[in-house]
């Protein structure tokens, strides 16, 4: 039977997976560099397995290190979570949620004006990308079912519309004679449009010959406000511009899903008081909000 790997070899692997720097992590722990070396040596004797890759000066996780360090940087930072709430340590006053960048951009910041009254003294960071030093007190995860393992309340139901701006709704000339403004990632076009039309197949003022393509929903969006042609939006992201009137539907035709956006909170964060509390606000935040359009 294999010896159990000590807790300071753990937390020596957990904070140089961290910072895939063994120089780094012995200036984190306060150790010497050789100190941080033998402790991860013993750690690989011990488990029979190779953590790291070693190419010079630098280290990388093997695909067992990555998985083993996912886990233990957890568990560790749950460690610091609870002595940090017994202590009331004003160094962990901080909460961290994922979040997709245009969601986070154009949804979650407009509600988060009563943040600080409900939680107070408490630094809240906001990230669009995912970071193996951070653990996410909540995530906001974007596709057609929630993550399994976490408990989950969906946000918001994509409700797809065709908007455009008032000059171009106003001229139907001109809108037969601009763009249908469509979105990709990675190469592949979202089939917003295909969608669409399969609701509303025979609008007569449809863009015909020309279209364009943009990297972002952002871009989309802004080329619309610009009379450049039509987008395909889900209206819960172009909030601001319906109530403003810089774009308007050109039909009532909505296509409903079947994608949406859904707060999660992994059931290791379902210990940490704070996160909870941050997951039940945010929720309370959609379940009261009036701006729904479901």
């Amino acid at each position: 039977m294999k010896n159990l790997a000590s807790l300071t070899s753990l937390r020596v692997f957990s904070v140089v997976g961290k910072r895939l720097s063994f120089t780094d992590a012995a200036k984190e722990l306060g150790v010497t560099q050789s100190a941080v070396s033998r402790q991860i040596k013993s750690l690989e004797n011990s488990l029979n397995i190779d953590l790291f890759n070693r190419v010079g000066n630098s280290v990388s996780l093997t695909k067992d290190g990555e998985s083993l360090h996912r886990r233990i940087f957890e568990i560790f930072g749950l460690m610091e979570d609870a002595i940090s709430d017994i202590t009331n340590s004003v160094q962990q006053r901080k909460l961290n949620i994922l979040a997709p960048p245009t969601l986070a951009a154009r949804w979650l910041t407009r509600r988060l004006l009563s943040y600080p009254h409900h939680f107070p003294g408490i630094e809240l960071a906001v990230h669009t990308k995912a970071r193996s030093d951070i653990r996410m007190d909540c995530v906001i995860h974007y596709g057609n079912q929630p993550t399994v393992g976490s408990e989950s309340q969906q946000l918001l139901l994509e409700h797809h519309i065709a908007v455009c701006s008032p000059k171009l709704l106003q001229d139907r000339d001109a809108m037969r004679a601009s763009c249908l403004l469509h979105v990709f990632d990675d190469g592949q076009r979202f089939p917003l449009w295909e969608d669409w039309l399969a609701i509303e197949a025979n609008h007569p003022d449809l863009p015909i010959n020309a279209s364009m393509e943009f990297a972002s929903l952002e871009l989309a969006i802004q080329a619309a406000k610009n009379s450049v042609g039509i987008a395909v939006v889900d209206r819960n992201m172009i909030e601001y511009e319906l109530s403003a009137g810089s774009l308007v539907p050109i039909s009532a035709a909505t296509v409903v899903g079947p994608r949406g956006y859904w707060l999660e909170i992994s059931s290791e964060h379902q210990s940490k008081g704070r996160s909870v509390e941050l997951f039940r606000w945010l929720r309370r935040v959609r379940e009261t909000d009036t701006e729904t359009f479901e």
